[in-house]
């Protein structure tokens, strides 16, 4: 017996984003300093997840039409900041079009030499290891070269159903 061949409806972009809100996402910083100009790229994931943990990978999406990416993938290597519910204008800072996103945030740099900002939950240097394109959007995986938790950390900033809002404990 054969299966039976199921098409799917169409998905329009409109539905798809409507039905994907109601999934709560972290939010991280994806930053990278420029080998030859010093300058530094940041830009918001909300996709970002473990892949692997031996050896340790990482992966997010991006989505085609970003300007930052294409920057922070010619260095090779960038830093992860997972940020904390109370880093809303950090997002905001490096959602926002333009070359300078990291002047109004807190940062320093890391031994990878990568902005690491201040606040965050946790930080990762990771290098490119692959780049692929599904969709819309290229798909990134990481090896982990280094990562820190915070120390005294808060709850991580959510973002759900097109609001930013904190991890909550259920009875």
């Amino acid at each position: 017996m054969t299966a039976p061949v199921l098409e799917g409806r169409r998905i329009d972009s409109d539905t798809y984003r409507a039905v994907m809100r109601h999934l709560p996402t972290g939010v991280a910083a994806i930053c990278s300093t420029d080998p030859v100009t010093g300058a530094q790229n940041g830009m918001i994931v909300g996709t970002f997840a473990s892949l692997s943990m031996e050896p340790a990978l990482v992966t997010f999406s991006v989505m085609h039409s970003s300007t930052s990416w294409p920057r922070i993938s010619e260095a090779g290597t960038f830093s992860v900041s997972l940020l904390a519910e109370d880093q809303q204008q950090v997002c905001r800072a490096l959602s926002a079009r333009g070359e300078d996103k990291l002047s109004a945030v807190d940062w320093s740099e890391s031994g990878w030499g990568t902005p690491h900002l201040h606040g965050s939950l946790a930080w990762f240097d990771c290098r490119i290891e692959q780049q692929f394109t599904a969709g819309d959007h290229v798909v990134v995986i990481a090896s982990v070269l280094d990562m820190t938790p915070a120390e005294g950390a808060s709850a991580p900033l959510i973002f759900h159903g097109g609001r930013f809002g904190s991890f909550r404990e259920t009875a």
